[in-house]
């Protein structure tokens, strides 16, 4: 048994590791300006790298999905890692005339890359805990949101380190890519799936340890899929109203600069702690429950927002990511809990889509609100309105779950 959970704790930590690798491509905060400054780049072309980003993280995500069914997590994961790590030594050799190929390099074929490698360690770390789905699901997703805190300062140290000169930010991209390349292809050798034996020693109920579940054509078919498509969507909505207008907002109520990049620096901590906690808090109260307390905090902080200022405005913030990393823990386990694990990295990435979609749909209505009315009171009342219908919509789910709940154990 020692050794069994010796195999299981070095896939684990395996599998994090991959997870803190493939992470810094959220960096892009850090790397914005620096990128804009080396290649005289336009800030509104910059800013769309990030957006491209997170389209191409979403579908190679879903392609990634596809691929578990017929590969092994390792052989995803190490496809996946070396395609994103390629993306970012290729945008170490970009110039001024062709920065526009940072949209390729850094975009889309690490995107794809980080997305294909996410959903396979994520997945096969759930596998090796399915009695604690949330936590396992938490702790994968914890590890990638923790990536931008560990290495945000790094980054700043390698783009200011008087060896690199005035090519500091090309040398950052290729030590970044090279560093995580041989990091992650050592990870991936350890990575592997739990063996029959191992699942059996956990004397589970046959139901909770089952590799088997709902392709993508079936649970597409339902409605409660698309529930959960839609919350989802929703419940992204405040963060991304909220990130372009953190540090000005947190300024207007009071925060001093330092204070307001203080928040924005913190926010990455909650975010990362908020996929870990309320992931694990789901396998004591329940996943639905879980999304409809998001849903609950979604309204309390939109609505605080508008009414707080000063360190109760930071407090806010600060939830407001912790319900947003949450949500991205979250919902993987809720998915492979309702329709099985087998497709469940496949059923996945389609509800990850959502995601791609609310950061169009949001900022852009966002913005269009904000232009009509002068201000950002309508922005909120928009993200607290999801997050109502998100509790309501988890009402239906519920009894959907319980029902298939009653008829696997009845068997």
């Amino acid at each position: 048994m020692k050794q069994k959970n010796y195999g299981m704790k070095i896939s684990i930590i395996a599998c994090l590791t991959v997870q803190l690798c493939i992470g810094i491509l959220y960096l892009w905060s850090v790397y914005r300006a620096p990128v804009v400054a080396y290649y005289n780049w336009t800030v509104p072309a910059a800013t769309m790298v990030s957006s491209y980003m997170i389209f191409a993280f979403v579908i190679g995500n879903l392609i990634g999905g596809f691929a578990q069914v017929r590969m092994n997590p390792k052989t995803v994961a190490t496809i996946g890692c070396a395609v994103f790590c390629s993306g970012l030594i290729m945008t170490s050799f970009l110039t001024a005339e062709t920065v526009q190929f940072m949209y390729l390099t850094y975009s889309v074929i690490s995107g794809l890359g980080c997305g294909f490698a996410y959903g396979s360690v994520l997945f096969c770390v759930i596998r090796w805990l399915p009695h604690r789905r949330g936590f396992a699901s938490g702790l994968s997703a914890s590890a990638f949101g923790l990536s931008t805190v560990v290495f945000s300062p790094v980054s700043k140290w390698l783009l200011g380190l008087e060896a690199f000169g005035a090519d500091a930010v090309p040398m950052t991209f290729r030590t970044l890519g090279i560093i995580f390349l041989v990091v992650s292809m050592i990870s991936c050798m350890f990575i592997r799936q739990p063996s029959k034996e191992y699942v059996k020693s956990l004397n589970l109920p046959a139901a909770a340890t089952a590799i088997t579940g709902k392709g993508p054509k079936e649970v597409t078919k339902t409605p409660a899929f698309w529930c959960i498509f839609l919350c989802s969507f929703l419940l992204t909505g405040l963060w991304l109203i909220l990130v372009p207008l953190m540090a000005d907002l947190g300024m207007d109520k009071g925060l001093s600069s330092n204070l307001a990049v203080l928040t924005v620096s913190l926010t990455g901590i909650t975010n990362a702690a908020g996929r870990l906690l309320l992931a694990s808090l789901s396998d004591k109260i329940g996943r639905i429950r879980t999304v409809q307390l998001l849903g609950l905090l979604t309204i309390i902080c939109a609505m605080g927002i508008l009414t707080f200022a000063g360190v109760a405005y930071m407090a806010l913030v600060l939830i407001v990511a912790m319900t947003y990393g949450g949500a991205s823990s979250v919902f993987p386990a809720l998915t492979t809990d309702l329709y099985g694990p087998k497709f469940a990295s496949i059923n996945y990435g389609i509800i990850l889509l959502s995601i791609g979609f609310s950061s169009i749909i949001f900022n852009a209505v966002s913005n269009t609100l904000i232009g009509n009315t002068g201000g950002y009171s309508m922005s909120f009342v928009l993200a607290a309105c999801s997050g109502l219908v998100s509790i309501l919509l988890m009402v239906y789910v519920n009894r959907v779950f319980k029902q298939q709940t009653e008829q696997a154990y009845a068997k």
